[in-house]
């Protein structure tokens, strides 16, 4: 796809805006350019933790199959994975970390449900968003700090520039529109996982710091 010698950043957005204009991308191709790729953006790291900040979470909702588990390595365990991991069905930090990739899971037991916050926000009341409302409630959102970002952010509101560029990763420069579906497709295009599959077969279910941030052409791990 890409000439031999092309730099891992312009292979990266060049996936991403082919993927935008509706052009079919091999995943393989987005997931590698985002592991090997420096930055490819002006936009500070520190920027972009202000979005990640939004949007991370410390629960998800996996496998509502799984049932009790005291993840102690017992030999019969009949939800350990043969590399050793376990299958889970809900997942808990003490710090927001993830950001979930579906639009909610309800368990319909005692373990409840769970949203994804900028799925609950951004498409609260429809499965598309223009770009003018796109910005006002990500802006709107509440800001924690999560886990993964190396610095402490003083002011939370995004820049413009930040807020510019993630639509345009999301998106596309020229949409004018955004919906449910390309954005979790966009997110999961984010993830490292090898498994593309996800706990239940909706692909990807999660993505961390590093992920996001190498998915918005940042360096996960400048200090700031």
């Amino acid at each position: 796809m890409f000439a031999e010698g092309t730099p891992p950043g312009r292979r990266m957005l060049s996936c991403l805006a082919l993927s935008s204009l509706g052009l079919q991308v091999p995943r393989a191709s987005i997931r590698a350019s985002a592991a090997t790729a420096e930055a490819t953006t002006d936009v500070s790291t520190a920027e972009v933790a202000k979005l990640f900040g939004r949007f991370a979470e410390n629960v998800l909702h996996l496998d509502r199959t799984v049932g009790a588990c005291c993840h102690s390595a017992c030999s019969d365990c009949e939800w350990r994975m043969p590399d050793g991991g376990y299958r889970w069905d809900v997942m808990k930090a003490m710090q927001p970390k993830w950001v979930g990739c579906y639009r909610e899971r309800d368990f319909e037991d005692q373990r409840g449900s769970h949203a994804p916050k900028w799925a609950t926000t951004l498409f609260a009341d429809s499965d598309d968003i223009g770009r003018q409302e796109f910005v006002e409630r990500l802006t709107g959102m509440e800001y924690a700090e999560a886990m993964g970002p190396k610095g402490k952010v003083l002011d939370a509101m995004p820049s413009d520039e930040v807020v510019d560029l993630f639509w345009e990763t999301l998106a596309g420069s020229d949409a004018e529109t955004l919906s449910f579906a390309s954005m979790r497709e966009r997110l999961q295009s984010m993830s490292l996982d090898e498994n593309r599959d996800g706990a239940i077969g909706e692909g990807p279910d999660m993505i961390v710091w590093k992920e996001f941030a190498k998915g918005m052409g940042c360096k996960p791990f400048d200090r700031f």
